[in-house]
């Protein structure tokens, strides 16, 4: 049974550690001390060592009843900043931060929660194997569940706990995205006595820019430029310019389209100025269009209703580790967790949706015992 009180604790133990993407070890420290205590069999990967992380994937199972369904609860031990400053108020039902910092609930409740299933099933004979993967470096690329060997699983189906929508809010697709970079190279000169020697790489940039199709471009498509970066001094014209963006789209032609827009208007604007462009892209990760009469949605809708909690389906502008094991062969579905403001100072989340999601997952569980693999 979800022992409330023991859930909050572990809640409030993970934030105060401190884990950027990259530097999850205090958190897979605090995880691993934990499985000890349930004598679940657990192991470390080594995937950090592939893209410069300091501890990998922590993955655990327990053995279950032969026969039945098993499943895979999935929750990333990073926060998308620090939180070394972090300083937790307590507002009645609400945890939050004092505004300075964010909170973390993305997604240390989502370990929390998985914690805690872990302490209440530990021990039952009555329940399917259910598998446990805590990933690192989520928000960085997605890059612990790039790297993990789906070989070791047994689960067909995986819920992500990694959404502040509200609790019972099940996300059955997201769009793939590309991570687009163009460097610009002009001609530097003085800007002051031989302005027109120089070809200003920050002023080709701007032009592209202002002719680029950006923010939502239709129902399926979104586009962004989020980082400018070039020049050296006011008085030298800019002779090198590296500008980085994205694309987004459930569509993979509407996703090529938008990319080949995006590197003709950096073209365009060169040849217009003298400068010269490298544009590259690489795709971020796949899209995933699961139906709602699915039976892993079928399974959590169950489940939710047993608790008597109202469920909804919905698409997401956003990445998470589902979309890898979708793009890996093994289904997964997004689980809302109720937390608001994610990435951001204003970030907070209940404790009775912590509890909520915690009694859902116990409840999922169950509804597995009777269904064959």
């Amino acid at each position: 049974m979800i022992n409330k009180a023991r859930l909050l604790q572990t809640f409030t133990d993970l934030l105060k550690i401190n884990s950027p993407s990259l530097n999850e070890g205090g958190v897979a420290k605090y995880i691993a001390a934990r499985l000890r205590k349930t004598n679940i069999d657990f192991y470390r990967d080594q995937s950090y060592k592939k893209f410069g992380g300091k501890c990998g994937n922590i993955y655990a199972k327990t053995k279950g009843r032969k026969g039945a369904l098993p499943l895979l609860f999935v929750s990333h031990t990073d926060t998308v900043v620090e939180t070394r400053r972090l300083k937790i108020v307590n507002e009645g039902d609400m945890i939050r931060s004092d505004g300075k910092t964010i909170l973390g609930a993305d997604n240390k409740a989502g370990v929390a929660v998985m914690l805690e299933l872990m302490e209440s099933i530990a021990r039952k004979r009555d329940i399917g194997k259910v598998e446990f993967l805590f990933t690192v470096a989520e928000e960085v690329g997605l890059l612990g569940a790039k790297h993990f060997d789906c070989g070791k699983l047994g689960a067909q189906y995986a819920y992500v706990i990694d959404s502040g929508l509200p609790v019972g809010t099940i996300v059955t697709s997201s769009p793939s995205a590309a991570k687009i970079t163009a460097t610009v190279l002009g001609k530097a000169a003085h800007a002051g006595a031989e302005p027109e020697e120089g070809v200003s790489a920050i002023q080709i940039a701007a032009k592209a820019i202002n002719r680029m199709r950006l923010g939502r471009i239709d129902h399926e498509t979104t586009a962004n430029i989020g980082v400018i970066s070039g020049g050296k001094k006011t008085n030298i014209i800019p002779a090198r310019a590296r500008i980085e963006g994205e694309t987004r789209s459930f569509s993979e032609i509407k996703l090529e389209k938008q990319i080949v827009h995006m590197h003709e208007c950096f073209n365009l604007s060169a040849e217009r100025f003298g400068g010269k462009i490298k544009f590259a892209w690489e795709k971020s990760f796949d899209t995933y269009q699961i139906p709602p009469e699915a039976p892993i949605v079928k399974l959590i809708r169950k489940a939710a209703r047993s608790l008597k909690i109202s469920t909804q389906t919905r698409s997401s502008g956003g990445g998470s580790d589902a979309n890898i094991f979708n793009e890996k062969g093994i289904q997964a579905v997004v689980l809302g967790q109720g937390y608001n403001g994610a990435h951001s100072e204003q970030e907070c989340i209940t404790n009775q949706s912590l509890f909520q999601m915690a009694t859902l997952l116990e409840a999922l569980v169950m509804q597995a015992v009777g269904k064959k693999k």
